[in-house]
């Protein structure tokens, strides 16, 4: 004989409620990235823990590949006297800046770490540079740097002059896109009034002739020493330009190449405050001298990202100033190319400081790249391969 119990319908809905509950947990161990649409920009909303997403990797291992010890002698013997900004071709050759070299301010390095060259010498005339940042390296081996923010210069591999052009104002940076516009970051001293009242640094899309066709973004550099430039930095890889500016917080805006702005990246993050090692690292051997004090050039706490690199499929690598597991590193929350926040990685590396800016690390081809300081202050550039882990 059959008996029918009848379940009260309250009890029946939460129940299919917890049991259908219980069945999203376990086909997604993460609630979907959350997402919101502000004047039609996507702003990616990410938290203080990474999202793990199905199938993403999340992390990764370093495996040495090859090490450039610029103490070397024989370096030393073909006038190479510091390593600064670099760049990286299709073929892994390496492009290093040095700013104290005694003739030419450009090496150029092979994949196995052997000097081929150096060009860029020093001087005024054509082809010659006085004080180079470095713009770019392309995949075909064409280097681009910028001269004491008077001209930008081409060279090709073998440091023949392929292009120089004296724009009609100061350039700090000009990076030449795929699609022949370039980037281009300069000072607007038309701006500057006189004391220590701010300037305003802009980031422009300009055509080939230098014409500006649209400003991205902009910052304010203050004259006086009560603290360090303010956070500025900008990245490009593929088809994103990528843009961080301290007055945002934590927040990397996502350009195309057009310079349409596509995609806001936002990350919630812990503060934190400036440490004995942060300080000596940024301030060198002049801190901590009687009689001199640098406290005032450190906010409390301090800008919610150092700086940033990034690889060839659209990864952003952020060092956010939170100590890493092992002394002289720092921990890098690592974003996909959706603007995701997919994991944490603690590294060792020289980084640029407050300021953002010179190019110290690079991902290419599955490769990292980044400067080591040795104990007796020379550097290392050292390649790793990238074993990404789920």
């Amino acid at each position: 004989m059959k008996t029918n119990v009848k379940m009260p319908k309250r009890l029946l809905i939460l129940l299919r409620t917890v049991v259908l509950t219980a069945s999203c947990f376990c086909c997604s161990p993460q609630k979907d990235v959350e997402r919101i649409l502000r004047n039609g920009i996507e702003v990616v909303l990410n938290h203080v823990e990474p999202y793990r997403l199905k199938g993403e990797p999340s992390t990764f291992s370093l495996e040495t590949i090859m090490t450039i010890d610029t103490e070397r002698d024989d370096f030393a013997e073909k006038g190479m006297g510091s390593a600064g900004e670099f760049g990286v071709d299709a073929a892994g050759d390496i492009y290093i800046v040095g700013f104290k070299n005694e003739k030419n301010f450009i090496c150029r390095f092979n994949a196995k770490g052997d000097l081929v060259n150096s060009f860029g010498r020093r001087g005024q005339g054509p082809g010659e540079i006085q004080w180079p940042f470095l713009d770019s390296v392309s995949d075909r081996g064409q280097i681009a740097v910028t001269d004491l923010m008077e001209k930008y210069i081409v060279f090709d591999k073998d440091g023949n002059l392929v292009q120089e052009v004296h724009p009609r104002f100061s350039i700090s940076y000009v990076f030449p896109l795929e699609n022949g516009k370039f980037l281009v970051e300069r000072p607007r001293y038309e701006k500057m009034t006189t004391g220590d009242s701010p300037f305003t640094y802009t980031l422009s899309l300009c055509d080939s002739r230098f014409n500006e066709i649209k400003e991205l973004d902009r910052h304010q550099w203050n004259s006086g020493n009560e603290r360090l430039v303010p956070f500025f930095m900008w990245r490009v890889s593929a088809s994103h330009i990528y843009v961080a500016n301290e007055e945002r917080g934590y927040e990397i805006l996502d350009y195309d190449l057009e310079g349409n702005l596509r995609r806001k990246i936002r990350k919630a993050y812990r503060p934190v405050a400036a440490t004995e090692e942060i300080k000596k690292a940024i301030l060198g051997p002049g801190y901590g001298r009687p009689g001199i004090s640098h406290d005032r050039y450190f906010p409390n706490p301090l800008p919610p990202l150092s700086f940033f690199f990034v690889d060839d499929e659209g990864r952003i690598f952020v060092m956010t100033y939170e100590s890493g597991e092992r002394p002289g590193e720092y921990i890098y929350d690592i974003f996909n190319a959706k603007g995701v926040f997919i994991g944490r990685k603690s590294l060792e590396m020289i980084w640029a400081g407050i300021y953002g800016g010179p190019k110290y690390a690079m991902a290419k081809k599955g490769l990292l790249y980044c400067y080591r300081e040795k104990e007796n202050g020379f550097r290392e550039l050292i390649v790793q391969k990238i074993i990404w882990k789920k």
